[in-house]
């Protein structure tokens, strides 16, 4: 069966066109290694079927040995004892005592029997063994397995990518919103589009990106997925103190947009502003 095809470094740079291309092929493949494995079995059935009736077969051939050997050996009986009524031919073959006799017809009893045997033993072994043909089973169906997994996983990789740049996007969108209200007026209770409070803002940014955050600060917090500080991207929201009373956009390079308090306006500045023991946790929408 062909190989599998194994995806080379530059996967994410392949275009869609070429996965699915080569995604259709390992179908095809796959069916075509789905067909030799129904094959398979197709004939490991009639391969048991010849098995187990082989030894029935065989007495059945036995019995119909044995009665011709009866019938010829009354026909040769009958011929030595009256020699003129057999042809020529026959006579000339005939032994010439009743010992001679004997002795050959003890011979030919020991060959049919040694034939019979040969018999016995030999037809079963002919044909391919239940095991062989398991193991030809397993084989076919884990290349087929295998095909069909690689399918998967190329399948799996664009929507992944997918994936991935759509939440880049979003979190561009969210940041771009963000710094685009970089001067307007902190009110409490606020959610735009003149003023915010800190959770407004958050908000709306998020929904500017297409994405739903609840009102309410707390809720936020676990409207997504957690993360580390250190490991935080653009458009993840920073949580700050123990009860979670505030929170920011976060813009790279440690620093954060967000609406700080009555009486100041919305503006970037680092994350520590207030000390690092501030920070309560770090989520990731959407």
């Amino acid at each position: 069966m062909a190989g599998i095809w194994t995806p080379a470094a530059d996967d994410g740079d392949r275009s869609l066109g070429e996965v699915e291309r080569k995604v259709d092929d390992l179908y095809r493949r796959a069916e075509s290694g789905t067909e030799t494995y129904n094959a398979t079995r197709e004939r490991a059935a009639r391969q048991r079927g010849r098995v187990d009736t082989g030894p029935e077969d065989v007495p059945k051939l036995a019995r119909t040995l044995n009665s011709a050997r009866e019938r010829l050996g009354s026909f040769t009986a009958a011929q030595y004892r009256t020699r003129a009524s057999a042809p020529d031919a026959s006579t000339f073959l005939l032994p010439d005592t009743p010992q001679d006799y004997f002795e050959q017809a003890q011979l030919m009893s020991r060959l049919t029997s040694r034939q019979k045997n040969a018999v016995r033993h030999e037809t079963p072994e002919s044909l391919p063994t239940p095991d062989d043909t398991q193991s030809d089973l397993r084989t076919a169906k884990a290349t087929v397995q295998k095909k069909l997994s690689t399918a998967r996983e190329l399948l799996a990789r664009p929507t992944a990518r997918k994936r991935q740049e759509a939440a880049a996007l979003a979190q561009q969108q969210a940041v771009a919103f963000a710094r685009a209200q970089v001067g307007k007026p902190y009110v409490w209770g606020a959610a735009g589009p003149g003023s915010y409070d800190s959770s407004g803002l958050t908000q709306a940014a998020w929904k500017a990106a297409g994405v739903t955050l609840p009102r309410v600060i707390t809720d936020q917090a676990n409207a997504g997925t957690t993360v580390s500080l250190a490991d935080a991207q653009p458009g993840d929201l920073v949580f700050f103190h123990d009860d979670i009373t505030h929170v920011g956009v976060y813009v790279g390079d440690g620093t954060m947009i967000h609406a700080p308090k009555p009486g100041a306006y919305v503006r970037e500045e680092p994350v520590h502003h207030d000390g690092a023991a501030t920070v309560h946790s770090v989520v990731r929408p959407a």
